[in-house]
């Protein structure tokens, strides 16, 4: 999940190191549903100059669904898999919270509870579509940044900061150090029945915004 950052696809273009087969099987796989992402109408308006704070707020809204249950998804692989990955230096969740709470607005929770990772295969696909939105959050921030006078929070946009790249890079490397070859599937599975689930859980949200920016 980029977040929208189809101008500069963050993921390709400063890529320092040469792809290896299971990034390149990703990026290739997920390449329609991160197109369908990238346009769909709760995230498009973060990248335009007009974007309103009700809009703003039904995006972090949305994503909060997403992000909350993916997150235990990750917490509860790993408690059973201690020293597999450091995932507590890149929750995402406790930002987006702040973030809502600035806004006063309440998260849309998800609707369906999706299949938890049983693999090592599952959790890199997972974690492929979260951390891979850290590259597109940046430019997004970037973005916000610009708005005069928006004064919008943006903990949860800017990531790790000046340590996206680093952090992405390190997340290729476990990934690459970490999967079996014979899982390589259940990763592309994986990773594009999450952009499925996003897009249906965005779907349900952007209705919901409908009905709710209208008395804003």
């Amino acid at each position: 999940m980029k977040m929208v950052a189809r101008k500069n696809d963050c993921t390709t273009m400063t890529m320092t190191s040469t792809p290896s087969e299971l990034h390149l099987r990703l990026r290739q796989a997920t390449k329609l549903a991160h197109h369908a992402l990238d346009r769909h109408p709760i995230l498009t308006p973060l990248l335009r100059a007009d974007l309103s704070v009700a809009q703003y707020g039904d995006a972090l809204a949305a994503l909060h669904g997403v992000y909350a249950q993916a997150e235990d998804w990750i917490r509860t692989f790993l408690e059973q898999h201690p020293g597999l990955f450091n995932y507590s230096v890149r929750r995402k969740l406790p930002a987006l919270e702040s973030d809502l709470a600035s806004l006063g607005r309440t998260p849309v929770p998800a609707v369906e509870d999706f299949t938890a990772p049983q693999t090592i295969g599952a959790l890199i696909g997972i974690l492929y579509t979260l951390e891979g939105s850290t590259l597109g959050g940046q430019f997004i921030a970037r973005s916000l940044s610009q708005i005069p006078e928006s004064n919008l929070p943006t903990r949860f946009f800017s990531g790790y900061g000046e340590l996206s790249r680093q952090r992405w890079e390190e997340f290729l490397q476990f990934a690459d150090a970490k999967c079996p070859i014979g899982e390589y599937e259940d990763v592309v599975a994986t990773a594009i029945s999450l952009f499925g689930a996003i897009k249906t859980h965005l779907d349900l949200a952007a209705q919901r915004s409908g009905m709710l920016t209208q008395s804003w």
